[in-house]
């Protein structure tokens, strides 16, 4: 069922510090027919200000947004999770939604999925051949979804062939980025891009979750239950969502990558020019990731500096050609 699009026309009022009395009074106001019990502070959260609360429904999740309040953006974060269910995903299912609220910031009602960030704590050794073959297969029943152009979740409109829409981005981050941040001079970084981009077929786009690390899956009874966070999911080519698995799954805890895969391939099968798309889609996510620090965090501006230079250095080596 698609989540209710609220817009209430009321009095907005800036709130420095939300209070339970004003969560209470948002709820009412999106689910009129709903008797809140109980409210408690939610889980914790990098980008959300969030809430729990015990109604004679069940129990919901209370998100306030605070990395953007865009309707659009969150509108997509919705029609992403419900995609992702549609398709034998489990992740949230939306209640409610309102770009505009008495808090004079969106608000966002979805139903309380119980259980622990997998990040808040060690990996139980035992389980991580469960939670590779797991989180394998929801990704690979995500990247299923599918669509004829790339972009958005709401409006995916770039009809052109994966290869040119890389070396555009390349192209936008480049332009803005220091010789001294780079590894080498952004004449031969392109060229790295361009040559694989030529080489990378590619098979159409793919709704991707864009942020797919541990710390986005939800353990009940010590079994992944849930995938989170969907606020960075566009349609692109598959392989663009394996950076950051890379980086902060695979290499720091191998044993997930094998059964990862074995899962991955049941429904995605191995072709020869995965070894192009998969380097073209890890250097994408070198230079995002340096890009994005060198605005937001310089002093790690370093770490992925030397990460698109190992990848440069590797990328010559692929030899790969379209089948």
């Amino acid at each position: 069922m698609l989540p209710v699009l609220i817009s209430i026309r009321q009095e907005v009022r800036k709130v420095k510090t939300i209070t339970t009395a004003d969560i209470h009074q948002v709820l009412q106001a999106l689910c009129p027919s709903t008797e809140v019990l109980a409210i408690h502070p939610g889980p914790r959260s990098y980008s959300n200000q969030l809430w729990r609360a015990e109604t004679d429904e069940g129990e919901l999740l209370v998100r306030v947004p605070g990395r953007t309040s865009d309707p659009e953006v969150l509108r997509a974060t919705l029609v992403a999770s419900r995609l992702a269910n549609e398709a034998g995903v489990p992740a949230p299912r939306f209640r409610a939604f309102a770009p505009t609220t008495s808090l004079g910031r969106p608000v966002v009602v979805q139903e309380y999925a119980p259980g622990t960030r997998l990040a808040d704590g060690p990996l139980d050794p035992t389980k991580q051949e469960t939670l590779g073959r797991t989180l394998g297969e929801w990704v690979g029943r995500l990247h299923t979804i599918r669509r004829a152009k790339f972009g958005s979740v709401l409006n995916p409109s770039d009809d052109r062939p994966w290869g040119d829409v890389v070396l555009s981005r390349v192209d936008a981050m480049l332009s803005t980025l220091p010789r001294e941040s780079l590894p080498s001079d952004s004449d031969q970084i392109r060229s790295a891009f361009a040559r694989l981009a030529e080489l990378a077929p590619g098979d159409g786009a793919a709704l991707t979750h864009g942020d797919l690390y541990l710390d986005n899956i939800l353990l009940r009874d010590g079994r992944p239950s849930c995938l989170l966070d969907f606020e960075h999911a566009s349609f692109t080519d598959r392989f663009a969502d394996f950076g950051k698995l890379r980086e902060l799954v695979f290499e720091r805890h191998p044993e997930i990558e094998r059964p990862f895969f074995d899962a991955y391939s049941a429904i995605h099968p191995k072709h020869e020019s995965d070894e192009v798309r998969m380097r073209l889609g890890l250097g994408l996510y070198a230079l995002s990731q340096l890009h994005y620090f060198h605005t937001w965090q310089p002093d790690l501006v370093g770490f992925y500096n030397n990460r698109l230079g190992e990848w440069l250095r590797l990328s010559s080596n692929v030899r790969n050609s379209p089948a």
